[in-house]
């Protein structure tokens, strides 16, 4: 019985290490199978045919010609979102004159609820460069997913939701191809640095 309790007190003990090193190491072993997707200038996106948050007609056209920034996001989200946003318009505000030289869209992952008026009026509180994209959900939905976006509602009370998603932000050139993404939680200074490189 003695030897039995041994064994299982060390069965136990090994699982709670065993247990707590994948607590500790999974996180960032995930993150780095994220960067590992993205470390390539991949092939991403499709060609596309939305409306913008003026109300105009956008399509993968914008891409070329200037280096651009991509994020993917929805209006009524609470944290991730703004702050994103709120990173990429310093950003954008720190790169001066050259800021002019840069075009940034902000890709509904909501659609239904996020009209180009619903976008206009919420991008008025970031860098007036941040242009948003909107349009038919089929259509959201292929582009999200052309561009590896993870995206996956989540109920709330009533009919309420909120939307689980990538926060990447994504660097193109300017022929349009996607060079790397970088996270909004990154240091400020290096990414600044990753888009002057675009310039």
């Amino acid at each position: 019985m003695k030897i039995n309790s041994v064994r299982a007190l060390i069965i136990v003990g090994f699982s709670i290490i065993t247990l707590t090193l994948i607590g500790l190491f999974l996180p960032t072993i995930l993150k780095k199978d994220n960067e590992i997707q993205y470390a390539s200038e991949a092939k991403l996106g499709i060609p596309f045919e939305l409306t913008d948050s003026n109300g105009n007609k956008i399509t993968e056209a914008v891409f070329v010609g200037s280096p651009s920034v991509l994020f993917f996001g929805f209006t009524h989200c609470p944290s991730i979102c703004p702050l994103a946003l709120h990173r990429l318009s310093l950003l954008i505000e720190s790169l001066g004159k050259d800021q002019n030289r840069l075009n940034a869209y902000f890709i509904t992952l909501d659609p239904e609820r996020d009209t180009w008026k619903v976008l206009n009026n919420y991008l008025s509180f970031f860098n007036n460069r941040i242009i948003g994209i909107t349009g038919d959900s089929k259509k959201i939905k292929a582009l999200a997913k052309s561009w590896g976006i993870y995206s996956k509602k989540v109920p709330l009370d009533g009919e309420n939701y909120t939307i689980d998603h990538t926060s990447l932000i994504f660097l193109l050139k300017n022929n349009g191809n996607f060079l790397k993404s970088i996270d909004f939680e990154d240091d400020f200074e290096l990414s600044l640095e990753e888009i002057k490189k675009l310039l």
